[in-house]
């Protein structure tokens, strides 16, 4: 199990851990922004049961129109993507982690005790349930007929879509002290990458997790436990064959899929996520910074620091901008040409904290009180 203290010293950037002064910094407070666009939620829906002082993440899917959800309780439900409408829901009498996933006709969700259970996505309907050595609290990932799923004591495991069984089980040694989380592993064609607290990203083969290769986004440095953390728990991104990896404490890098080359990296720190457009990849710093950054030369495009200390989620591209959610439930819409604010909404009370999703022009957020908004900025 990841260690607590990370999560206090590190993912709320605190300092001072081991006794002396703990000092953090305050959020930054909103500024009045001339809002360029307007708004629009087009549906909103009780996603259900709040995560608030909860240690796990209310993360929502997008599969073949539908929107699936789990919550603390062990509520699934489906709705229809361009409406709000319940579909089904169900309950699986366990408390699980919040993320869920599907694909190959099934919503997969992850117990507190590490209980993998897939359902129909038609109906909720229980079809396997197959067993971790600990919890899992990013979503698995699903394809070509195999779930996989990242747990927190640095496993990895590929399970059979069909029945449940354990295909093949890819493990490495770990430091002691990590970020609590993970990232969540990506499929891509007949490969699954996954990144480690250890700062490395590996590839293996889907269909039996035959290691393909593994690479480094930062190597640990510094006096202590804490300053040594390099944990990759921002997801990976593919773009055009590029691979995109960032750490939290150490560098993103840019790496051709193609030869494994080395296109380009630089020192940042993050472990929220990443997103990109024809340009630039975007992704938000542990300070709170939004930053764009030149897919080509990871060259710096655009910052935006008026949002610092407001424990923003992943950047998501959605319709030409860039849009990010912050602790108090709000959401901001960013130019992708300089950064500067389009719009702002709020969708809820509590954080948002999970990535949002991107369908179009569409974005669907999901708050940790359990508040599910389909939003979409009008044009002009």
């Amino acid at each position: 199990m990841k260690n607590v203290v990370a999560l206090l010293c590190a993912l709320f950037l605190l300092a001072g851990c081991g006794g002396s002064k703990v000092v953090r910094e305050e959020p930054a407070k909103l500024v009045d922004i001339a809002a360029a666009k307007h708004v629009k939620e087009l549906w909103s829906a009780d996603s259900g049961a709040s995560a608030v002082k909860k240690a796990v993440v209310l993360w929502p899917t997008l599969h073949d129109n539908a929107i699936y959800t789990s919550d603390p309780k062990g509520r699934v439900t489906a709705f229809a993507a361009d409406s709000g409408r319940k579909l089904w829901k169900t309950h699986v009498d366990r408390p699980v982690t919040g993320a869920a996933a599907a694909g190959d006709g099934l919503v997969v969700v992850v117990s507190k005790k590490g209980e993998v259970m897939a359902l129909d996505s038609r109906d909720g309907r229980r079809i396997w349930t197959s067993s971790l050595t600990s919890q899992a609290l990013a979503p698995a990932a699903v394809r070509a007929g195999v779930v996989v799923v990242q747990s927190v004591d640095g496993k990895l495991v590929g399970l059979s879509a069909a029945d449940g069984k354990r295909l093949w089980l890819y493990e490495r040694s770990e430091p002691a002290l990590s970020l609590y989380g993970t990232a969540a592993p990506v499929a891509d064609g007949d490969i699954v990458l996954a990144g480690f607290a250890s700062g490395k990203i590996v590839a293996l083969q889907i269909k039996d997790g035959k290691l393909l290769w593994e690479m480094p986004v930062a190597q640990p440095h510094g006096r202590n436990e804490v300053e040594r953390l390099v944990d990759v728990d921002a997801s990976p991104l593919i773009v055009r064959n590029v691979l995109y990896a960032a750490s939290y404490q150490g560098k993103i890098i840019a790496v051709d899929m193609q030869t494994g080359r080395l296109l380009w990296s630089r020192d940042v720190s993050t472990y929220t996520g990443m997103d990109a457009d024809s340009n630039n990849v975007y992704l938000t710093d542990d300070h709170g910074n939004v930053l764009a950054l030149d897919q080509r030369t990871g060259a710096s495009v655009w910052k935006q620091d008026q949002l610092r200390a407001r424990r923003l989620n992943a950047p998501r591209c959605v319709d030409g901008l860039v849009a990010v959610g912050d602790f108090e439930g709000y959401v901001h819409w960013l130019s992708s040409d300089d950064g500067h604010f389009v719009a702002r909404y709020r969708v809820s009370h509590s954080a948002v904290e999970s990535p949002a999703i991107a369908s179009r022009d569409t974005l669907y957020v999901s708050s940790q009180s359990g508040a599910l908004a389909a939003l979409r900025v009008e044009k002009n």
